[in-house]
């Protein structure tokens, strides 16, 4: 199937469980975001009892399963477990998984098809003030973002995610093998591994994303859009940066008012 013949067959895919976040509330904001700048269908992938007001392409309904963590006296749910899934579920030949927390303000993510690759990651991020994410842990290896992924449904995709799939149920073993500080399972750290085995356990950045990923760490009060810029205020200070997608941490932001002004400005209103 040449590049061309595939791309009615070419689509997103995104997950959202909600927990003390409403992700799917997000996922609905964001995924505004996508068909507006990508004008590519979208499936949700999701538990039984969410509501999602979006007019997604497909809903797939699944057991939602994660971890727990915990900040002094409050317990906090994540339910990040089953991303290996995406392939198996995307309706998709090409798909392009993303994270709800990953605004997208242009088209760039399009133009990686055009290029050969079995599944494309994000390897590199930066953020205003330099913040480096470093390693998996102080002898261990880089980890790379599931924030955003690009994958073809071919042998060595599906190999990919099903070494996924194996980490998540032996995490215990794969965390104390590759010296992960965190003892919380995360995606970030399962697809760094799994591209690590992949690849002949070298650190192959040869699929990388061939650009960093613009990150938001800090909290954010709120977002303004010029034609060029996009300026992102904490506090009475503003970072401003070129227009471009990006990776907001903060899910109150996310959930705020502001926010969905912003996506209704640039969408129209629901």
């Amino acid at each position: 199937m040449n590049l061309n013949d595939s791309a009615k067959f070419r689509g997103v895919v995104v997950f959202a469980f909600n927990t003390n976040v409403n992700y799917v509330q997000i996922a609905d904001r964001t995924s505004r975001l996508i068909a507006h700048h990508l004008h590519l269908p979208i499936t949700l992938i999701t538990d039984h009892d969410s509501e999602p007001e979006f007019s997604y392409d497909q809903i797939i309904r699944i057991d939602p399963q994660g971890d727990t963590w915990r900040i002094g006296d409050v317990t906090n749910r994540w339910r990040n477990f089953g991303r290996y899934l995406a392939c198996e579920l995307s309706p998709y030949y090409e798909t392009i998984l993303l994270d709800t927390d990953y605004l997208v303000f242009d088209d760039s993510l399009l133009k990686l098809f055009e290029t050969e690759f079995d599944y494309k990651l994000m390897h590199h991020t930066c953020t205003p003030d330099n913040l480096n994410f470093g390693d998996m842990g102080e002898i261990s290896l880089p980890f790379v973002w599931a924030t955003v992924v690009l994958f073809r449904k071919t042998l060595r995709t599906q190999t990919f995610f099903n070494l996924i799939g194996r980490i998540q149920r032996n995490y215990n073993y794969y965390r104390m093998l590759y010296n992960i500080r965190e003892g919380n399972y995360r995606n970030d750290y399962a697809f760094a591994i799994a591209n690590n085995i992949i690849s002949g356990y070298s650190l192959n950045e040869q699929q990388s994303i061939p650009w960093k990923m613009f990150t938001i760490n800090d909290k954010i009060e709120r977002i303004r859009l010029t034609d060029t810029q996009i300026l992102i205020y904490h506090k009475d200070q503003a970072v401003v940066i070129p227009y471009q997608n990006v990776h907001v941490m903060d899910k109150v932001y996310l959930q705020s008012n502001n926010f969905n002004q912003v996506v209704e400005a640039i969408c129209g209103a629901a």
